[in-house]
């Protein structure tokens, strides 16, 4: 069972259950500006490393709001680690937390991290894709190298892009994330089923990979197209992630591929239709 210090179900539904502290609200909607050259690095290779996205003060707040609902989500599941499929030893997955929980919805409408979404996506306004917090257990294994919107029915991919935000310390040896830099520039990706059957992207063979090391509160933001995976956690903490995934205004459900024509947030969509769905609401 998933375990985090002086937290039990009765602490983790009160914490839930208080509003958002009006100071870190209004930090969660405070402007981050870029600068022309962290947007030009962006386009170019694919991913950018933004530090103190969150200010410490807020990130004590938010980590233990996410610790509870991740508690919440999973205090069910008491499989060991090795019990579990090689894909959930990657990490301990739980989407959608912000139409569950009010204060995790307050962070992930937040207007500060939308508002570089958009910025590095130049785009007018961009949407809410989904949520998920990611953590990686002790001894969790690598995550297989993939592009993040293989899984997503959208038409133009370009116009993705993911926040991963450090809610502890990540470095490498806990399983920080690791970018092939212009990857999402390729002519063409491979499908990698990273669920059932991952294997190496043949475009990356000669391609070196960079490492991304956090501190709580860093980000970063990388491509839907940019191919990227994470170490394995060697330590006897857990590693601590949260995400949040931006689409493009505009963008079209694309039904053509069976595998992922079914997902949340496109639901009651028809193949072509823009994607306006409760799941997908305009942020910024």
């Amino acid at each position: 069972m998933i375990q985090f210090p002086a937290l039990d179900t009765d602490r983790a539904l009160k914490i839930l259950y208080f509003p958002t502290p009006e100071p870190v609200l209004k930090h969660y909607n405070a402007p981050y500006l870029l600068t022309e050259e962290q947007v030009r690095f962006f386009q170019e290779e694919g991913y950018i490393y933004l530090p103190e996205v969150v200010n410490r003060e807020s990130l004590a707040y938010l980590q233990r709001v996410i610790q509870a609902a991740v508690l919440l989500r999973k205090k069910d599941d008491d499989r060991a680690l090795h019990e579990k499929s090689a894909y959930e030893q990657s990490f301990l997955q739980c989407g959608y937390l912000c139409w569950d929980f009010k204060p995790i919805k307050d962070f992930v409408f937040g207007k500060r991290f939308a508002g570089l979404a958009r910025d590095l996506l130049q785009t007018e306004h961009v949407r809410l894709w989904h949520d998920q917090a990611l953590f990686k257990e002790p001894g969790g294994r690598a995550t297989d190298v993939h592009i993040d919107s293989s899984y997503w029915p959208i038409d133009r991919p370009q116009l993705s892009v993911t926040l991963w935000l450090a809610l502890n310390p990540v470095p490498p040896e806990k399983g920080c994330l690791y970018f092939y830099p212009k990857s999402h520039l390729l002519e063409k990706h491979e499908y990698v089923d990273i669920f059932n059957k991952p294997h190496f992207p043949q475009a990356l063979s000669r391609e070196k990979q960079v490492y991304v090391p956090l501190n709580p509160g860093d980000a970063t933001f990388h491509s839907g197209l940019l191919y990227h995976g994470a170490g394995k956690n060697k330590t006897d903490l857990m590693r601590e992630g949260m995400t949040i995934i931006y689409i493009a205004d505009g963008l079209r459900f694309d039904a053509s591929d069976a595998r992922n024509r079914t997902h949340t947030s496109c639901q009651g969509l028809e193949d072509g239709d823009i994607i306006d769905t409760r799941y997908t609401p305009i942020l910024i």
